[in-house]
């Protein structure tokens, strides 16, 4: 496994989540419980976006895949909204050895094979964002329980007032991609179809 190299985090809550991250991924929540609705699902974007800018960090992509483009392809894809804005809003930050972070909002599942991570918003057309990059070294990351189960490679759901994610490792030998150990023991890790974790 290559050695990853850690970027500046140059908000609040970007820093926050890098700090969890690093400590354990378990979102506590904060205070989140005593927040009105739409601050708490503001923070919840922010800390799902943070959460894909740290995953970037534990992957490994093939050489002719890394070394192809001078920046890391974050692509959004799905439904609108609190989370691909606050993964737009990761453009231009420092990332994995060197390369800064280059936002691009998809319209269609082809495009997608330009992508180093794909960002799937809500559930409209998932299964055919994640066919079109099913066997390519992209990794998909999915707003919801059970992405992952369904061709996907990492899910983020809430669990009471935390924030985890669940990581398909047949998906990411499909893609061709080397999750770190770190993040593996910190996953709950699922099937295709049969979603058996540990």
């Amino acid at each position: 496994m290559r050695k990853l190299h850690s970027g500046r985090r140059s908000t609040a809550n970007v820093r926050r989540a890098a700090l969890v991250l690093a400590a354990g991924l378990a979102i506590t929540g904060g205070g989140l419980g005593q927040a009105s609705a739409q601050s708490r699902a503001t923070d919840e974007s922010a800390l799902k976006a943070a959460f894909v800018y740290n995953f970037a960090k534990y992957t490994d992509w093939p050489d002719d895949v890394w070394n192809k483009s001078p920046k890391l392809r974050l692509c959004t894809a799905g439904e609108r909204g609190g989370f691909t804005q606050t993964v737009a809003a990761l453009e231009g930050k420092p990332a994995v050895r060197g390369k800064e972070v280059e936002v691009r909002q998809l319209s269609r599942p082809e495009d997608a094979a330009s992508c180093h991570i794909l960002v799937i918003a809500g559930r409209t057309k998932m299964a055919e964002w994640t066919r079109g990059v099913r066997s390519l070294p992209v990794l998909t990351v999915g707003d919801g329980e059970g992405f992952a189960t369904n061709a996907g490679l990492i899910g983020l759901y809430a669990e009471g007032e935390k924030l985890k994610f669940e990581v398909n490792q047949e998906a990411a030998h499909r893609a061709g991609l080397r999750l770190s150990s770190q993040l593996l023991k910190l996953a709950r890790l699922v099937r295709d179809e049969q979603g058996e974790g540990r």
